[in-house]
């Protein structure tokens, strides 16, 4: 026993020494696990549509950065904070936290905390960062705090600051910061030209009219493009490093004007048109009236149709109305009908805007009409006409056709902006359909209606619940909507283009004569030949016979000659460069009163998306892709949906409200009664096997 002692106790020594070993290894690998994960995160975002992923427009800004990019956090403690607000700043800072990680290096974080220092107080007041002031309230007291929650982005001599954000989520975060990073990192504005026509409709106090100028003034905007108005009088040509001109309803066309358009696209520019052909007033109970529009200025020798003709633009000033109800269903029937048109309705629950279908207001439908051929080729007794149907597989398409990022938002929702009486415009065609594109010039369609569209003269008013008793409204617009669909019934089937592209080197329209003078021009040229007939008129010689008419009438006193026009450079016949148009066939959609929805409150209509759509319009012709990805994330709605949108598209809320409570109802007992079940169900099974193993087990006992 004694021979095993000393075994034991260096056996027991070597124990505790591979045990102390082991911890020791143990915290050194902790220690740098906790050292890498310090430096080197990994984040994995298991969400389906990566919600709290960054988008690769923030990390391609980030990328583009040269020079360091300072972030000032000027918050309050978070401790301090209402919940509501606790949530928003755990937001946030994830976010900052994850542009300091991704910018490596280039972004630096700087936390400041105003209520703590005096000066940097002082300093928020003078950057624009603006408190909060909020209550807070316990059993016993109540109290107002100041809290500060806003951000400075600093990047070489600019800054922009956000004076006070509180993102419930990372998009509403990103949407907010990394635009304002593409402000303060952009070197430059790219320059847009344009020209307006104000709608001068019925009854209007404002002497401008009605114009297209709140889009271009929005911050997001504004801060990026630069727009200037070329449209003048006198119609001098457009300077050489312009290179995007927008019309916004062009009307009462001059010749000159439409020879300046000319030059401006024969000479490489791109020209970008939304165009109307009729102007309706909107009245107060929705009177769409016809008021006097017409394209070209009176004692015009040349047609702004011709005109885009030999462009390769096929224009077709009629106005446009989709039957399919997809096509004029707003983006949210329950909270939104405005977007197009909605009508007061009184019901149980009060007055109520419900969405009314309107076809003259609609939007492309993102759906590839070719694959509904032998629906849209139905009879009336519901036979499917094969050759019917396969002709139109071959002649019908998406509504989207274009894969570029200007319609990448769109076709993730399913749909494409707004128009408000639309007009046909497509490419040249001979007939048959064959194209007929000028030499050298190419063309594509970018957005078209669906099938089951009507083209029309404008008529003297759409009014589709007329104007007498409004108890006859009802009745007036079963007439309105039945004329429609009868019609729809007895005309072929066609789907009209709503937007064109053409590119290439154009010849000019004014090419087989001489150019329109100017205004100025004119007025010199009578000027100079009234004083030419004057002067001639002066050197006859007098007669004798007359008195008073001895010799020339002496020169007026201080008058001073017209300075002389410049000249102009000479009309260029055939371009050497591609030039470029792009014409939209509705320019209401953009209009001032629509995008701020001045008729909302009223039933509508108002442009939801025209927005979205200019800008990104702006980005395309820019070629500027920063902020595409960002832009084209499209939240996904996880609410629930308990009742479909067929009781409203029937305009009757009480019918919606009975299968919401009915849904909601049925969910609810769901809920209890479904767990309950499964837990009996699992707990009888669980019954039935021990007692059938029990009896097994006794049966297996000897006797």
């Amino acid at each position: 026993m004694s021979n095993h002692a000393p075994f034991r106790i260096s056996a027991q020594r070597g124990g505790a020494l591979a045990v102390a070993v082991h911890v020791v290894l143990l915290f050194c690998v902790l220690a740098q696990v906790v050292y890498l994960a310090t430096r080197h995160r990994v984040r994995v975002d298991l969400t389906s549509d990566k919600i709290y992923s960054l988008t690769a427009s923030t990390r391609g800004l980030l990328q583009k950065l040269d020079q360091r990019l300072v972030v000032e956090a000027y918050f309050s403690p978070k401790d301090k904070l209402p919940v509501n607000y606790r949530e928003t700043r755990a937001v946030l800072d994830n976010f900052l936290d994850e542009l300091v990680q991704l910018g490596k290096g280039k972004v630096v974080l700087k936390r400041y905390d105003p209520n703590s220092d005096k000066a940097i107080a002082d300093r928020c007041s003078r950057i624009g960062v603006k408190p909060a002031d909020l209550k807070s309230t316990s059993s016993t007291s109540l109290s107002v705090d100041r809290h500060w929650q806003g951000v400075r982005l600093v990047y070489g001599g600019k800054h922009k600051v956000l004076e006070m954000v509180a993102p419930p989520s990372s998009f509403v975060a990103e949407a907010t910061i990394t635009p304002a990073i593409k402000e303060v990192i952009t070197e430059t504005k790219h320059r847009f030209g344009f020209m307006e026509w104000p709608v001068m409709a019925a009854g209007q106090q404002n002497p401008g009219g009605i114009g297209w100028n709140v889009l271009r003034t929005i911050d997001q905007i504004a801060k990026r493009y630069e727009f200037q108005n070329y449209k003048d009088e006198d119609s001098p040509l457009l300077p050489a490093d312009l290179e995007t001109l927008f019309l916004f309803r062009p009307r009462d066309l001059t010749d000159r004007q439409k020879y300046v358009i000319d030059q401006f696209v024969v000479r490489g520019g791109t020209l970008v048109v939304f165009a109307d052909a009729v102007e309706y007033a909107i009245g107060p109970q929705r009177q769409f009236t016809r008021i006097p529009f017409q394209l070209d200025a009176p004692g015009s020798a040349r047609k702004l149709v011709d005109q885009l003709a030999h462009y390769g633009i096929d224009w077709k000033p009629k106005v446009l109305a989709d039957i399919v109800q997809q096509a004029h269903t707003p983006r949210d029937v329950m909270t939104a009908p405005f977007e197009y048109l909605a009508v007061q309705e009184n019901t149980q629950f009060g007055a109520r805007f419900g969405w009314t279908p309107y076809p003259y207001f609609f939007h492309p439908v993102a759906t590839d009409w070719s694959l509904v051929a032998d629906q849209l080729a139905r009879d009336d007794d519901g036979k499917v006409d094969a050759a019917v149907a396969d002709q139109y597989r071959k002649t019908f398409g998406p509504g989207l056709p274009a894969d570029d990022f200007l319609f990448k938002t769109f076709k993730q929702l399913g749909r494409g902006p707004g128009l408000y009486w639309p007009t046909w415009v497509g490419l040249r065609e001979k007939a048959g359909g064959v194209p007929d594109m000028p030499e050298g010039v190419t063309g594509r369609v970018l957005m078209q209606s669906s099938p089951a569209v009507l083209a029309e003269d404008p008529p003297a008013n759409l009014d589709p619940f007329g104007r007498g008793d409004p108890s006859a409204r009802s009745v007036q617009y079963q007439k309105f909507m039945q004329n429609l669909k009868g019609r729809f019934r007895s005309e072929p089937r066609m789907q009209a283009p709503l937007m064109v592209e053409v590119r290439g080197a154009f010849t000019s329209f004014f090419a087989d004569g001489d150019r329109p003078k100017r205004p100025s021009e004119i007025k010199e040229e009578e000027a100079r030949k009234a004083a030419e007939a004057k002067k001639d008129e002066a050197q006859k010689p007098a007669d004798p016979t007359k008195p008073g008419e001895q010799g020339p009438p002496p020169p007026e006193a201080g008058k001073a000659e017209t300075p002389p026009i410049p000249a102009e450079a000479a009309p260029v016949r055939k371009g050497d460069k591609p030039g470029r148009i792009v014409m939209v066939g509705d320019a209401d959609f953009l209009r001032d009163d629509f995008v701020r929805g001045d008729m909302r409150q009223a039933g509508g209509p108002w442009s939801a998306l025209a927005g979205v759509f200019f800008l990104q319009t702006l980005d395309w012709l820019a070629e500027d892709r920063d902020l595409v990805d960002l832009q084209a994330r499209v939240p996904v709605d996880r609410t629930l949906k308990f009742a479909s949108d067929e009781p409203v598209a029937a305009n009757d809320a009480r019918v919606a409200e009975q299968t919401l409570r009915r849904r909601t109802n049925w969910l609810r007992g769901l809920n209890v009664v479904l767990p309950c079940a499964l837990l009996t169900a699992f707990g009888l099974v669980v019954w039935f096997v021990r007692r059938a193993q029990k009896r097994v087990f006794l049966d297996s006992l000897p006797n």
